[in-house]
């Protein structure tokens, strides 16, 4: 069997012979991470068939998006094989916990140059960059969605005009769907249709970056750490948003995002490679 799908046509066979696919203890697992980090062949199929049925699965949420849903398949693999590369199987965490953000991210890349989007007018791309903006500052404020009426309320666009907007796209797009960043740049298609990570996943990798947060606050003044540890819930297990860090400590939300960011700056130059195993590119 090949990990990679062939064609559309094909899809439905290969559906069938990955639903039986058994998946790997721990154990095995790193076994064979270290060995396909030395160029076993066996090893890497392996490793790649154990983890199809999430790639499909992640696949199948940007289906109907302008490319067939093989290539997504295999643009997934290639994500895997990517984080595979890069994967420490030292560390205390599971491979797929750490490949979702290759995965998601190869996934995007291609939807982002073959996708046919409908093209929009510099009206509707106005109205769409006002609610991209509107949807960051919602997310920032409280770390969820906004609702339609809270994007209403924040831009001044009606209920109906918000949806008129959105739906100027082929495909389904929801606004219950997060917009992610890849290389800090937010890419149409993440208007398009995204979904969150799977939570457990998602759960992982985000309690994994915390312990690598918890590790490097020692660099820290006292003050940046107590903003890292509120902002990523350290304290008490709820994430804080900034304007809540900022009551806290008497200071602006804006001040409390410049401090929060040289703070991760300077995690990020110092503890570089693995907080990037974590954070989007």
């Amino acid at each position: 069997m090949n990990p990679f799908p062939p064609d559309d046509q094909s899809l439905e066979i290969y559906l069938k012979e990955i639903s039986d696919l058994p998946q790997l203890s721990p154990e095995e697992e790193r076994e064979l991470i270290i060995r396909a980090k030395k160029g076993d062949r066996e090893a890497i199929e392996k490793l790649l068939y154990a983890h199809l049925k999430f790639v499909v699965s992640f696949a199948y949420k940007y289906a109907n998006m302008g490319v067939p849903l093989s290539d997504l398949i295999n643009e997934g693999n290639l994500g895997l094989l990517k984080a595979l590369k890069r994967f420490d199987p030292n560390r205390n965490v599971r491979f797929l916990s750490y490949a979702i953000w290759w995965i998601r991210q190869a996934i995007l890349k291609a939807l982002s140059e073959q996708s046919k989007l409908i093209r929009l007018s510099d009206t509707h791309m106005e109205k769409l960059k006002t609610l991209r903006n509107a949807t960051r500052d919602i997310m920032e404020e409280t770390g969820e969605m906004p609702s339609i009426k809270e994007l209403s309320d924040l831009t001044g666009m009606s209920p109906q005009e918000i949806q008129k907007t959105y739906s100027m796209f082929s495909g389904e797009v929801s606004l219950d769907r997060p917009i992610y960043e890849d290389n800090e740049k937010r890419l149409l298609v993440d208007i398009l249709g995204q979904t969150a990570l799977p939570s457990p996943e998602s759960y992982y990798a985000q309690k994994e970056l915390h312990e690598v947060i918890e590790e490097a606050l020692s660099t820290l003044s006292e003050r940046e750490r107590k903003i890292l540890r509120l902002y990523f819930g350290l304290e008490d297990g709820t994430p804080k948003t900034l304007e809540e860090i900022g009551n806290m400590m008497g200071v602006s939300r804006e001040r409390i995002r410049q401090l929060k960011d040289r703070a991760l700056k300077k995690l990020k130059m110092r503890f570089g490679e693995r907080l990037k195993d974590f954070l989007p590119e």
